[in-house]
């Protein structure tokens, strides 16, 4: 797997684990909402992995941040939508 969909991966991981501390005891953990949160990262990451965006050593906490942030926007449009159908 391309270090740039491990990177993604990574990023929609910590989001996922920080919405769910967020929420610890007003809300159980929900697999299914973290597993399409990775899904999401996953996404996220092929199409930066095919738009050839480079990873480097010096910008891979920049990109891991990049992309939690395109994962939060992402996964946020996808449930609006959805929620709308």
């Amino acid at each position: 797997m391309p270090v740039t969909i491990l990177i993604a991966v990574l990023a929609a991981v910590i989001f996922a684990a920080s919405g769910y501390f967020k929420s610890v005891g007003a809300e159980n953990f929900d697999l299914e909402k973290f597993i399409a949160t990775i899904l999401v990262g996953a996404v996220v990451g092929a199409v930066m992995y095919a738009s050839g965006s480079p990873v480097t050593e010096s910008n891979v906490v920049e990109q891991l941040a990049i992309y939690a942030g395109i994962v939060a926007v992402v996964e946020n449009v996808l449930k609006a939508f959805l929620r709308r159908l």
